[in-house]
């Protein structure tokens, strides 16, 4: 599988550092082009270390109590990937001579990206370079760069520079709050040209690693400028290769001795394993394999396996979000991990897990009593998001954790993990609902939250909130009566630790039956909130819109009317697709569809998964392909900021939930399939309970086969 960026005009150039990019969890290198092309194309010239962040103080007009008052932003750590050809006395570039038999792609089956072309220079001089780099799966410290020389029409020697960077090169668009605004560098600690290392800190969060390279094939020496390290080399073959290993957190320097080709050997074997449980088998006109197997593939670049990280909302290829973790990687981009590979969806709660003592100490920020509430936008567990309204406010994210908890207990019968932090979690999300939350008019309601929907804030009785805090209570109840049954002993000890009371399980039981849920008889329509059905339309036609709203419109102005950025009530439809009729389900979708942007990248999937269900297949496959064209098409015109990991999490999910429709039933899956006519045949592998089954779905229906036992 190889996805292909061979153009060199500038929009290609900036989509491509995003999408070929390297990572492997651990590290992350935007695919920079490895000369220097700084007034070419808008380029973010940058390497990063997964949970490497720096600490800023957040500037109110008005600071209010509970405001945060410092954020975090993944920063560029040492980059190494600059590396200057000189072919005798010509340096080479794409914008001299002339470029020939060019080729740049990303090979999904060996994990690498590739750069091949002939350059012939002003003076005549035909070279043929090749360029291989991948982060390394099985040595996650280590990024390696190959360069294959041959000379077709010369013999002149080729001199190359490389040089480590501590100050990223950066284009921002300063009028998008997406973005951080600052350009933060790495502080230069001691360089030991001996053993080749060169430590680096931050200046306020006080992190600290350390890069370490290794070349072979030439002859080097090493100058120290004030912002770089400058390596200059001579090639004494054909080829020469660049490693660099980063230390920071639990990764140490381990690899560099190995060579080039048995790196790239163990990349392809690790590979070949991930497939084999990964790949996606799509029959269609388009290439939706490609794209929903490059989702994959740049979502597995980007997972932190290591239980202090977790998946960015850009991933490890680009900066945009400032590397932030946010509610989408447990809502959008767990599930693929969880059917595919549990083992590395475990990891993602295990960061949950890890930082629950932040997360009790960020409710304390709003005054709760018991309980934890995780951060809207984070990289170490406290939050670092300034706009409360339409951020922290959302409550939801808490539910969503759990959401996920739950569906790896049910997925995966691992009764020793819920019992180690697990259940914890699940029991204290859960406890600051118990707390905000109140019975009236035989009702149980939650007042003064934001839904998934960031154009509608601070609602009460958000219709999304209050299904997923049901289904959160039923849980932990359930839970409690499964794990006594599983170990008295071990349960009694864990509701001894916790705190936990009959009476506290009775009162979730009843407000879990209690849950508010407003109803629009008339419209026939599931309220998104108590008052939402009560707004006035968007006053301006699509035509005299501008997009996105966030940016054209006052925060005031949005929340004035029934306009949506994103799925909200319908996202819970696609969650819990048995609690409605069909025909309530239906009128519900529609006519939230009619006044959402989609601004939102989240919001796509979900649509396109409630519109198969309810057997509308040619809509549900416009939301998909939309989505799974996300960034290979540019479509929100910010892939040069990083990829949409959410988007890519979501494309699967339609596949999933959507046109395979395979959901858990009494403990069993259950397939019932709806192919939109462009797709013939869909085929992956899911991991259940321990086994591993074969999904096959064509227009004729499916067929859910177990292959080992």
């Amino acid at each position: 599988m190889k996805i292909y960026f061979n153009d060199y005009d500038k929009e290609t150039l900036e989509k491509a550092e995003t999408l070929l990019f390297n990572g492997n969890g651990h590290i992350g290198f935007r695919a920079n082009l490895e000369e220097e092309y700084y007034d070419f194309f808008s380029t973010n010239r940058e390497t990063y270390i997964n949970g490497f962040y720096e600490t800023k103080s957040i500037q109110y007009p008005e600071k209010m109590h509970g405001f945060t008052p410092t954020g975090e932003t993944m920063i560029s750590v040492v980059d190494g990937q600059t590396t200057l050809i000189t072919i005798g006395d010509e340096r080479f570039s794409i914008l001299t001579g002339e470029i020939s038999r060019s080729e740049r792609y990303v090979d999904l089956d060996r994990g690498m990206t590739v750069r091949k072309l002939i350059w012939t220079s002003p003076k005549g001089r035909e070279t043929k370079i090749k360029i291989t780099r991948f982060a390394s799966f099985t040595d996650k410290n280590l990024f390696v760069a190959n360069f294959d020389f041959e000379k077709l029409n010369h013999d002149e020697p080729i001199k190359l520079e490389t040089h480590l960077n501590f100050t990223p090169i950066k284009t921002i668009d300063k009028d998008d709050p997406r973005m951080g605004h600052e350009i933060h560098s790495v502080i230069k600690e001691k360089v030991d040209l001996a053993e080749r290392t060169c430590g680096f800190h931050t200046e306020n969060s006080n992190l600290h690693g350390e890069i370490k390279w290794q070349f072979n094939g030439v002859s080097s020496t090493i100058s120290e400028e004030p912002t770089r390290i400058v390596i200059s080399s001579e090639l004494t073959g054909k080829s020469f290769t660049k490693m660099l290993s980063y230390r920071f957190a639990n990764y140490e320097h381990e690899g560099l001795d190995k060579s080039y080709e048995q790196l790239l050997n163990e990349q392809t074997d690790y590979l070949r394993d991930f497939w084999e449980d990964a790949r996606i088998e799509i029959e269609s006109d388009l290439d939706l394999e490609e794209s929903v197997n490059y989702g994959t593939y740049a979502l597995l670049q980007s997972l932190g396996t290591n239980g202090t990280t977790s998946i960015a909302a850009k991933g490890l290829s680009g900066s945009g979000y400032e590397g932030h973790y946010f509610w989408d990687t447990e809502m959008y981009i767990f599930p693929l991990f969880l059917t595919m590979r549990p083992d590395l969806a475990k990891s993602i709660l295990q960061y949950r897990i890890n930082t629950l003592e932040k997360a009790k100490e960020n409710r304390k920020i709003f005054g709760y009593q018991t309980g934890a509430l995780y951060p809207w936008r984070t990289i170490s567990g406290t939050e670092s998001s300034a706009f409360f309204e339409a951020g922290s406010a959302q409550h939801h994210i808490n539910s969503d954790i759990a959401y996920a908890f739950i569906n790896y207990f049910i997925q995966t019968n691992d009764y020793k993990f819920m019992f180690s932090g697990g259940f914890e979690v699940l029991l204290e999300t859960a406890r600051v609902f118990l707390e905000i939350g109140y019975f009236k008019e035989d009702a149980f309601h939650i007042d003064k939250v934001t839904g998934p929907d960031e154009y509608t804030v601070l609602v009460n009785d958000n219709y999304y909130t209050n299904r997923m805090v049901k289904h959160q209570f039923e849980w932990v109840v359930r839970l409690a009566d499964i794990l006594a049954d599983q170990d008295i002993n071990e349960w009694q000890e864990l509701s001894h630790r916790l705190n936990i009371s009959v009476e506290e399980l009775a009162t979730m039981t009843e407000a879990a039956q209690k849950m508010a849920i407003v109803i629009d008889e008339e419209k026939n329509v599931i309220a998104q909130d108590r008052d939402f059905l009560n707004k006035d339309f968007w006053p301006y036609t699509k035509e005299e819109t501008k997009y996105p709203l966030l940016l054209n419109y006052h925060p005031l102005v949005i929340y004035r009317y029934q306009v949506l950025k994103q799925a909200d009530t319908v996202l819970a439809l696609m969650l819990f697709p048995e609690d409605y009729s069909d025909e309530l389900v239906n009128s519900t979708t529609t006519y939230y569809d009619t006044i959402t942007t989609h601004d939102s990248s989240l919001s796509f999937s979900a649509y396109g998964t409630v519109y198969a269900r309810l057997n509308e297949p040619e809509k549900s496959y416009e939301y998909f392909l939309k989505n799974a064209r996300t960034d290979l098409d540019n479509l929100h015109h910010n892939t040069k900021d990083g990829i949409h990991s959410a988007s890519m999490g979501g494309t699967f999910m339609n596949i999933l939930y959507g046109f395979c429709n395979l959901k858990v039933q009494d403990n069993e899956l259950v397939l019932r399939p709806h192919l939109p006519k462009e797709i013939r045949k869909i085929s992956f592998n899911v991991n259940f309970q321990g086994d591993k089954y074969r999904v096959e779905v064509n227009q004729d229906g499916g067929n859910l086969i177990k292959t080992t036992k």
